[in-house]
């Protein structure tokens, strides 16, 4: 496999250009990054759901755990879709870096490696793995200092793939069917299989787009200033597609 450096810097260059304000940087994890496995990352965690703790005491433990989970994984997994999708390689994540800024988790460093490479399949089971070995050490570490329970922790993982999934087929104009396939084999690849969370809606000009309707709750509800988002499993089916609707009419 070519060491060539440029591989990790196209792809960080190609992923940034799916996803305004998605930065990423070859080198050493900073200081005050978060770094699974590394010994300040419990404190750093625990930093993080307590801005959220901070921020909205009302919304009770459910919504600061879940918020503060969902900011932890979403890097790397977008990363690892938009990598393997439109760059057609696999980064490793074990020492992947990311920033955190008044509670928000947004920006990441890789070290110099060589990204994998390979066909479609190869590539999306490589990244499963990487994906699947960051989860199981980020929710150790997260239970060390909050609590989460693995399901919903592996079912919040599902969903930010599929919202991923739905960047991708703009990016590349796949058809829904050709979606639901690429959505299959990553959730085998993740041991996640099951019902899809991927839902058509038929808008007024007769257009059919796919949707995330979610497994999991974000529970932003909770918040003083919040409600169901448009993708809420605790909205009725109905409110939700009218919601999905509207939203579609925008991006698809």
């Amino acid at each position: 496999m070519s060491q060539d450096p440029n591989h990790l810097a196209r792809l960080i260059s190609i992923t940034s250009q799916a996803l305004p304000g998605f930065v990423g940087r070859i080198g050493p994890v900073n200081a005050n990054q978060l770094l699974c496995g590394s010994v300040e990352n419990p404190a750093r965690i625990a930093s993080l759901h307590g801005h959220w703790q901070q921020a909205h005491p009302e919304a009770g433990p459910h919504y600061w755990s879940t918020r503060s989970w969902t900011l932890l994984i979403w890097q790397p997994v977008y990363l690892s879709l938009l990598a393997v999708h439109l760059a057609n390689r696999a980064p490793c994540l074990a020492q992947m870096g990311q920033s955190v800024e008044s509670g928000f988790v947004g920006g990441f460093c890789l070290p110099e490696h060589c990204p994998h490479k390979g066909a479609e399949e190869t590539l999306i089971r490589f990244a499963a793995e990487q994906i699947n070995d960051f989860t199981e050490q980020q929710l150790n570490e997260f239970n060390s200092v909050s609590s989460i329970y693995p399901k919903l922790a592996r079912l919040l993982v599902a969903d930010c793939v599929r919202a991923a999934l739905l960047l991708v087929q703009r990016q590349q104009g796949l058809s829904n069917a050709q979606l639901r396939g690429v959505e299959r084999s990553w959730m085998e690849a993740l041991g996640l299989p099951g019902a899809s969370a991927l839902i058509e809606v038929c808008l007024d000009d007769g257009r059919a787009c796919l949707a995330l309707s979610r497994k999991a709750c974000c529970q932003h509800f909770r918040r003083s200033d919040g409600e169901p988002c448009s993708s809420c499993p605790k909205l009725k089916q109905d409110e939700r597609l009218r919601r999905l609707r509207q939203e579609l009419l925008l991006v698809c």
